[in-house]
């Protein structure tokens, strides 16, 4: 909801003001944008990945309310293909990340969000992710046969998310809470195939709030967090797990806040990071790009 975002927003910019989270970073440039979103079904993008199966593309989806279906757009913000899960219901979808097993890329949806912390169990998809051919239809279908969908549940009961990331370097499964005044980092592993319920257990806390996006680089190295105001950056170092690394304070890099700034990704080569907005209040939807230096 529009005032549930200017609330948080008058709450971080006096949490920023009075307490510094780690050290500013001039290790990625200013913000520059790369391309304004032309397609209008991409009307609240909550969820931003670079594409393993084809270089110098992302795939982004909307927010709650939406069809269960994920995007493929350029570097320039060029819409290149839909998808549509074929039986999957999308009750709110808010983050997408990537997974690599066998040589093989994997698409993950989050069904995570839960404003009201009042859902039993949450739902991620996973799916390989599709490659682009030449002349293919715009519009396509993922059949239900080809999606996983494995449900999850938090150790300490419902929270609200709306980030995750699979780390490659452990294999498992991370989820990022979003209300708390000191949001949760949850984990779980990833079976090959769906069974029971798995259970996401709490590993670490982080001093933020608000947490609405994650990304991590595709060597497990370099991870990314942000919120409506700032971005945050860990580096991992030698056999590191994700709690160790993020018990350190992670160090702000450059940002210029969006109307609903909701998106970030890693460049599949790890030399920038995008980040990308909802429509909000009438403005255009811009793909925002930040260069390592």
């Amino acid at each position: 909801m529009r005032t549930d975002y200017l609330i948080c927003a008058l709450v971080l910019a006096s949490m920023l003001v009075n307490c510094a989270f780690g050290q500013s970073e001039t290790a990625f440039g200013e913000r520059q944008a790369v391309g304004k979103i032309t397609n209008g079904s991409i009307n609240e993008a909550s969820g931003l990945v670079a594409s393993g199966e084809n270089p110098r593309y992302f795939w982004t989806h909307n927010d709650s309310g939406d069809k269960a279906r994920i995007f493929l757009i350029d570097d320039s913000a060029n819409h290149k293909k839909t998808y549509y899960l074929q039986g999957i219901v999308a009750h709110d979808w808010e983050d997408i990340g990537m997974m690599e097993r066998q040589g093989t890329h994997y698409l993950i949806v989050g069904d995570i969000g839960d404003n009201g912390a009042k859902r039993r169990s949450i739902t991620i998809h996973v799916f390989e992710e599709p490659k682009l051919v030449d002349h293919s239809p715009t519009v396509d279908t993922i059949p239900k046969n080809k999606i996983a969908s494995f449900t999850l549940k938090y150790e300490d009961g419902p929270r609200d998310a709306e980030s995750l990331f699979f780390d490659p370097l452990d294999g498992r499964l991370y989820l990022i809470s979003k209300r708390e005044p000191a949001v949760g980092v949850y984990w779980t592993d990833l079976p090959d195939v769906p069974r029971d319920t798995l259970i996401l257990r709490k590993t670490a806390s982080l001093p933020l709030t608000f947490i609405t996006a994650a990304d991590i680089s595709v060597d497990g190295r370099e991870l990314l967090m942000k919120n409506l105001l700032g971005v945050f950056y860990w580096t991992r170092r030698p056999g590191e797990s994700v709690p160790q690394m993020l018990s350190r304070p992670g160090i702000r890099l450059p940002y210029l806040p969006e109307p609903q700034g909701e998106a970030i990704a890693f460049s599949r080569d790890g030399k920038s990071y995008y980040t990308l907005s909802e429509k909000a209040f009438g403005m255009d939807v811009i793909l925002y790009f930040y260069k390592r230096l």
